[in-house]
């Protein structure tokens, strides 16, 4: 079966990384939703797609230079205002585990994100993503964590780096992926990850290939094709 990865949510339906693309991402009945985590000048992590959040009448200032009480006021709309991991968490019940993979650019983000979800008893229940630097210091505190590498090559990854960082997915963009390449990666020990596949017939392709995973920004259409509909949904007429 292939897991389908919403990016960032419904973002055909709201804006990315709030709780309501969040929302109606699970709604959809997706596998794992990806969510961008950064750290803000406080330290609480929170979602933004980028470093960069936007105030009403100011430019843009990066994540880590603002506080989660200026993060909370940056965006008119409540309902799409930028939202901590907490906020994330707090959508599940106390005994269920978030379909959640996460990402992180630096490291320290990453721990945090990490420490939070230890505190509630979800230790090395999610995935994590990101660069090399952050998926080192993830398995540096854990030999169980559960880590999606980034790879954009034609072969597997260097033994060094496998042995350092011990993926359980490469994320592959779409574009590079052969069935050859599939069965290649999969004799080397990992499951594979579509990247940023948003055409209907790519995915059907991608999922009639048995990839593992495929990552999108349309997922409803996604969905119907890993549960077994491979027929293109019909646009209607404006």
């Amino acid at each position: 079966m292939t897991l389908s990865i919403a990016l960032r949510g419904d973002t055909a339906r709201h804006p990315g990384n709030t709780l309501p693309t969040l929302r109606s991402a699970w709604r959809s009945g997706t596998d794992l939703v990806k969510v961008d985590v950064h750290l803000s000048r406080d330290d609480y992590p929170v979602l933004a797609d980028d470093r960069l959040v936007a105030t009403p009448g100011a430019a843009p200032r990066p994540v880590d230079e603002m506080s989660l009480a200026e993060l909370a006021a940056a965006r008119q709309d409540v309902e799409n205002r930028v939202p901590t991991l907490m906020e994330v968490l707090a959508e599940f019940r106390a005994q269920d585990v978030p379909n959640l993979l996460v990402e992180a650019a630096e490291p320290r983000a990453a721990l945090a994100a990490d420490t939070l979800l230890r505190e509630r008893g979800l230790a090395d229940q999610l995935v994590f993503t990101g660069p090399y630097q952050t998926l080192d210091a993830l398995r540096r505190r854990s030999g169980r964590a559960r880590l999606l590498m980034p790879w954009e090559q034609s072969g597997p990854p260097p033994d060094d780096v496998v042995r350092a960082l011990r993926p359980d997915f490469l994320g592959i963009h779409h574009s590079l992926l052969t069935r050859e390449l599939i069965t290649e990666m999969r004799g080397s020990g990992f499951a594979v990850a579509a990247w940023a596949a948003n055409e209907f017939t790519e995915m059907a392709r991608l999922v009639e290939m048995g990839v593992d995973a495929v990552a999108t920004e349309r997922v409803g259409d996604l969905v119907p094709i890993t549960r077994g509909n491979r027929e293109e949904p019909q646009v209607e007429p404006a």
